[in-house]
């Protein structure tokens, strides 16, 4: 078994990992789950901590995405921008307001909402589009948008939101607390509880020295890391009102950065402003109910929020209710449409490669269901991935268990094989089959070839990723791109990624005439190279 494996099997079974300890001649009594969490609570400042009912609080976020980084061997890089939050909160209906101010609009401008969240439902007002697209639920309350939270957004905040009131949770819920062993993090052995929420599973590791939460844990599922442990490390510990409470909170997943929260203008016991936790009752009416947790991407919600692109819908994959739909693009070439992410799928004669994996699991279930109606009993030979970010590769998995060879761009090779291998016991789409995969990783062009029928790849430089992969089908004179263009409406200005891709076509000599791939639909070529030279020529 792997280390990774056995972290795997360590966050499930509560079984530490930790170096052998040396003998002592009488081991002391552990304490009993109800006993660490009385400490705490009473470290936190007991009635004091009872006694606030509301607080206020002014919160400044670094934000960074493992899965969407330059290049896999540096998942911090570029970061994705910082978020400012004002929050009020009402502990005593578990109620809370966010108003944040977020990176990355459309405009270039950044993204100004309001949320309310409750146990029943959430509700948020602004701006806070993907991509400039709001789910078909949303209305317009005082000319900005406004809709109601998926059922998995509204579980993720929640989950997150107690996060950070964990102990009261505990101590109110003690039938919910459990004994679980101690917990290695930075090289120590901490004394932790399990926690059963109504939201997931926390792993409360405490400060031997003081008895405060020095740690909380998830045990999560993560489309590229697989059974994961994401957690958030509380430091600055302070007096508010006699209570104990932490002003900075430093979240990882596997020990790689996802965000750094520091805490200012504590106000406890706030006033509540009428109406702040208010949602319009008809909207009230029909909102989406807290999700399963064990079918919930926590981090798909968590890290695509940061950068914008998280699109709000049960669906998960497109708007409410929408399916996709598998569309032929040129002669032996298919792509699926309909949803944000597309996999394109090319008829080889006796097998088909495909390229893009898109977002998970559940995905790659319907674009192959799609695929095998398409071509009755052609299989996929090879998956091509053109680059890393978790929303063009995270259903890979059941491609390799079908049998696909996956296919990747420069450096990448030991970095998937190791992602493939990961424990995927948290994964509710996982395959039923276990699967061996078979890696290719490109160094230069790489081709598959039947009779007249061909596609190659190429490594090409751009802004977006290191690793970028451009598809070639000569017989079409179809180029294969993903995220750097979005084929499909007429291009109107000029972008350094968009440059990337014309100048990889001149380079390569290809005379393309249309475009498609993981976005969009198909693009007229010569329109988009005219608008990037006629820049270029300014």
């Amino acid at each position: 078994m792997t280390l990774r494996q056995n972290i795997a099997v360590a966050l499930l079974t509560g079984v530490a990992i930790a170096a052998p300890l040396e003998k002592a001649p009488f081991a002391a009594p552990a304490a009993t789950p109800q006993a660490l969490v009385d400490a705490a609570y009473a470290a936190m400042g007991g009635d004091r901590l009872a006694a606030l009912k509301t607080i206020s609080l002014h919160a400044h976020l670094l934000q960074w995405d493992p899965g969407e980084s330059y290049s896999v061997a540096t998942p911090d890089k570029p970061d994705v921008g910082y978020s400012d939050l004002v929050q009020l909160r009402d502990f005593t209906r578990g109620l809370t307001r966010n108003e944040w101010n977020r990176p990355k609009n459309d405009d270039g401008t950044r993204r100004v909402f309001t949320e309310v969240v409750t146990p029943r439902a959430g509700w948020v007002v602004g701006n806070n589009a993907s991509n400039g697209r709001t789910p078909k639920r949303a209305i317009t309350v005082d000319g900005k948008p406004a809709q109601t939270f998926s059922g998995r957004r509204l579980t993720v905040t929640l989950r997150e939101l107690e996060r950070l009131d964990i102990v009261r949770s505990m101590k109110a819920h003690p039938d919910r607390v459990s004994a679980i062993a101690g917990q290695a993090a930075d090289g120590k052995t901490f004394p932790a509880v399990q926690y059963r929420s109504d939201y997931g599973t926390f792993i409360v590791m405490f400060d031997p020295a003081t008895s405060l939460p020095a740690r909380i844990r998830t045990p999560d599922w993560d489309a590229l890391e697989g059974d994961s442990a994401f957690d958030a490390q509380l430091s600055d510990w302070r007096e508010v009102a006699g209570a104990k409470l932490p002003f900075h909170a430093f979240y990882t997943l596997n020990g790689m950065k996802v965000a750094d929260m520091t805490i200012s203008n504590v106000t406890p016991n706030a006033a509540v402003p009428p109406g702040a936790f208010d949602i319009p009752a008809d909207q009230l009416a029909n909102a989406a109910k807290p999700a399963d947790p064990r079918i919930t991407p926590f981090h798909w919600v968590i890290r695509r929020q940061y950068s914008s692109f998280y699109f709000d819908s049960d669906t998960m994959y497109g708007d409410d209710g929408t399916k996709p739909t598998i569309v032929d693009i040129a002669p032996h070439v298919s792509e699926t449409q309909g949803w944000t992410h597309n996999t394109v799928f090319i008829d080889m004669g006796p097998y088909l490669v495909a390229m893009e994996a898109p977002n998970d699991d559940g995905q790659a279930i319907e674009h192959l269901k799609l695929a095998h109606q398409h071509y009755p009993g052609k299989p996929i030979r090879y998956l091509v991935l053109s680059h890393h970010h978790v929303d063009h590769v995270g259903g890979m998995r059941q491609f390799a268990a079908e049998g696909a060879t996956i296919v990747v761009g420069p450096g990448d090779g030991g970095y998937f094989r190791r992602a493939l291998s990961r424990p995927e016991t948290q994964n509710w789409n996982a395959p039923k089959q276990p699967f061996t995969a078979q890696v290719i990783e490109v160094s230069g062009k790489w081709s598959a070839k039947e009779g007249d029928r061909e596609v190659d790849f190429f490594p090409i430089q751009n802004p977006h990723a290191a690793d970028m992969l451009m598809g070639w089908i000569p017989e079409a004179k179809l180029g294969l791109i993903t995220d750097i263009w979005i084929p499909g409406p007429p291009v109107t200005a000029s972008t350094p990624n968009l440059a990337a891709v014309i100048h990889a076509v001149d380079r390569l000599g290809l005379k393309p005439v249309k475009f498609a791939g993981g976005h969009g639909s198909v693009g007229d070529y010569a329109q988009a190279a005219a608008v990037v030279k006629a820049a270029e020529r300014k």
